[in-house]
């Protein structure tokens, strides 16, 4: 049977252990060599598109290992740091040089662990060009020299990217406290995203996801990322301290105008400049999230829902959840979306028992909506709908829309 599968086109064996779970990949790989051959793309892009490090000395050598394989190198895309600890740290086995601040010092030539990482991904990764950074609160952190924190691997990247000129296609800051955790501002190495080799190498970026308490400090640097990346198509940030003068700034920037996927969290808007913000993105927008997102100056949520109509033709993903309105300081819920009939299924608690879905259907509309409840009672804290007409969605919302 082996022999008889063995001499089949590529495309054939390609289409066959597409079907295949890894753990039966890995085998059917050894039966013989040319199995092993017709298999590889399929075992490189299951086993190391996405390869995890948490920067330690044996993390690190692994990862050389990889890229010094001609076989496997080409297939690595994205690179997940991430702590293997409950402690949080990374780089463990390494010295890491500081200044007072904090910030991680300029290492000796042809040694250190940032120093190897950025020749692995500057010489050897060629395709790796994807940086998924896992962090949590790092309210006033020690300065260890033994070990690194999340913020420290976030400079090292952003370092990398500006003095080997790495042509990023995504990067990602995910904060394990829901959006809520901060990082500390010195060891972000801001200043290097100034130069003009970090501007040329981030305008290729397609995909920024910053879900972390972002500070008022940092502000203007994000803004800077944001402004500096013509190609971005999805956006995702977690605003913590930011104060509306940040979002309207972001509405400014006319040449963000080819987002496909937005993404809010915590953040300060109005009426109008998330208004121009959506015009400016009208026309590429399918995936809207909102999330304790408040409404300020005197503007009422069911005006920007009013607003939004007719104005998205390409929206197909729509999430809301706990919104405020600052014109009574109270929270958004939707309901009076009770009112529509139920879709019978199974009650999914979900894993935050505080929360309870259950799915609506509403007239003209091809798919049923999902409605979250928070807390006891029928007190709908949240909405997510997910297929065309959108507008009929908008205009019952706007429609049951009231506070709290």
């Amino acid at each position: 049977m082996s022999s008889k599968l063995s001499t089949l086109a590529i495309e054939v064996v390609e289409t066959i252990t597409a079907l295949l779970d890894p753990t039966d990949l890995r085998s059917l790989r050894l039966v013989c060599r040319a199995l092993n051959e017709k298999t590889l793309r399929d075992f490189g892009l299951a086993d190391f598109a996405t390869v995890h490090t948490d920067l330690s000395r044996k993390s690190l050598q692994r990862l050389r290992d990889i890229s010094e394989s001609s076989h496997l190198a080409f297939y690595v895309q994205h690179l997940h740091i991430k702590y293997a600890d409950d402690d949080g740290k990374l780089g463990r086995g390494l010295d890491w040089c500081r200044h007072p601040s904090g910030c991680l010092a300029e290492e000796p030539p042809n040694s250190g662990g940032a120093t190897l990482l950025r020749d692995i991904l500057a010489q050897k990764l060629l395709q790796c060009r994807s940086f998924h950074i896992h962090s949590y609160d790092e309210y006033q952190p020690p300065h260890e020299t033994d070990c690194l924190i999340p913020s420290d691997a976030a400079g090292i990247i952003l370092s990398i990217v500006a003095k080997a000129g790495l042509a990023l296609r995504a990067f990602t800051i995910q904060s394990s406290h829901d959006g809520n955790g901060r990082l500390d501002t010195p060891r972000l190495q801001m200043p290097l995203s100034q130069t003009p080799e970090f501007v040329a190498a981030w305008s290729h970026i397609e995909e920024l996801v910053l879900d972390y308490a972002m500070t008022v400090d940092q502000g203007a640097w994000v803004i800077h990322l944001i402004a500096s990346a013509p190609r971005l198509r999805k956006l995702s940030l977690g605003i913590y301290e930011a104060e509306i003068s940040f979002t309207t700034l972001l509405a400014s920037l006319h040449a963000l105008n080819r987002l496909e996927e937005l993404s809010l969290g915590s953040a300060n808007v109005t009426v109008e400049n998330f208004s121009t913000f959506l015009l400016n993105n009208c026309q590429t927008l399918r995936s809207l999230t909102l999330r304790h997102v408040s409404l300020a100056n005197g503007g009422t949520w069911a005006t920007v829902l009013e607003n939004m109509k007719g104005q998205i033709p390409h929206l197909q993903y729509l999430l809301l959840f706990h919104l405020k309105q600052e014109t009574d300081n109270r929270r958004v819920i939707f309901s009076k979306m009770t009112r529509y009939p139920v879709v019978p299924e199974p009650e999914d608690p979900g894993p935050d028992k505080r929360l309870r879905f259950d799915r609506r259907r509403i007239e003209s509309v091809s798919e049923p909506i999902t409605l979250r409840y928070w807390g006891g009672g029928r007190r709908v804290a949240g909405v997510m709908y997910h297929g065309m007409g959108i507008d009929h969605v908008l205009r019952a919302l706007a429609d049951t829309v009231e506070t709290m």
